[in-house]
């Protein structure tokens, strides 16, 4: 169940300052009012307020002072002024100071009110959440980087048409090329031609989900071909099951040297000798063929 939402309304005319409090707590707010602009600020420092309903002009502090102090301690906090004035540059100047709408007295219809006080509530529940995640994401995006800047093998992360996101130090130095040239490249840039067709080939199947692992050969920065295994997994947020992959990159050209130089040797064992001709098995030597 959301949690109850508190208003603060700051008006000099008692009639509208009761008239709002009783309305707005009809709506199920909790509603805090304040008859001038220095105990409106006073009941804000002193409690917990989701949004500030103010009159522009009021005796002592008026609205505008009341939005500028509110502004320089509390940007977050959303403001709706009313005001019977209607002046042009009183109402510029309120939403230059960060007034998310502005309503004239008197009020003709109070559902106007209810509906401008609920969008207003819920843009700023849609930009707490968006902070909240921002924070979350370069919290993990910290944690991450310090992670696959200390480890042995390449990582790097792909969008969802192979463009490079994020590269580190091993992979940089695996292909000899810079981050930033990293990542104003594709994977199509760095691969071979047919390493490539297998690499969309993963992607189509890693959309629906799957952890790939398979090798293909990359370009370094010379021309020169690289053998390299991926470990591959998709990225993907709610609402959005594929944003591109992350992968784990291991240098095995020695390897697939080493492998190659194997078979050639193991073929050589095995392949019939040119040089020797059929003894029998009496012959105590091998008669080497003229």
């Amino acid at each position: 169940m959301p949690s109850q939402k508190t208003i603060l309304i700051i008006d000099d005319e008692i009639s509208i300052l009761e008239g709002l409090t009783s309305f707005l707590e009809d709506d199920g707010y909790c509603v805090l009012s304040a008859k001038d602009g220095i105990q409106g600020l006073d009941i804000f420092f002193e409690n917990a307020v989701d949004l500030i309903i103010t009159d522009l002009r009021m005796p002592g502090k008026d609205g505008l002072q009341v939005m500028e102090n509110i502004q320089k301690n509390s940007p977050a906090t959303p403001m709706i002024v009313i005001s019977g004035a209607g002046k042009k540059e009183d109402i510029i100047r309120s939403l230059r100071m960060g007034a998310k709408d502005y309503i004239t007295k008197p009020f003709e219809d109070l559902d106007v009110i209810s509906h401008t006080v609920a969008r207003v509530l819920e843009t700023k529940r849609l930009s707490d959440e968006n902070r909240e995640y921002r924070k979350k994401l370069e919290k993990s995006e910290r944690r991450y980087r310090t992670i696959t800047e200390n480890i042995a093998e390449g990582v790097f992360t792909v969008d969802e048409s192979e463009n490079f996101t994020y590269a580190n130090q091993v992979f940089s130095d695996m292909i000899g090329y810079s981050n930033r040239q990293i990542l104003s490249k594709n994977l199509k840039d760095v691969s071979t031609a047919d390493s490539f067709d297998i690499i969309r080939e993963q992607t189509e199947k890693r959309m629906t989900g799957s952890i790939d692992r398979y090798i293909v050969e990359m370009l370094n920065s010379n021309g020169d071909s690289i053998h390299v295994q991926l470990a591959c997994s998709p990225i993907s947020t709610p609402g959005n099951p594929y944003q591109g992959a992350i992968a784990v990159v291991q240098d095995i050209t020695q390897i697939m040297e080493l492998r190659r130089t194997y078979k050639n040797f193991i073929q050589s064992k095995t392949a019939p000798s040119r040089d020797v001709t059929s003894i029998c098995a009496n012959c105590k030597n091998i008669r080497v063929a003229k």
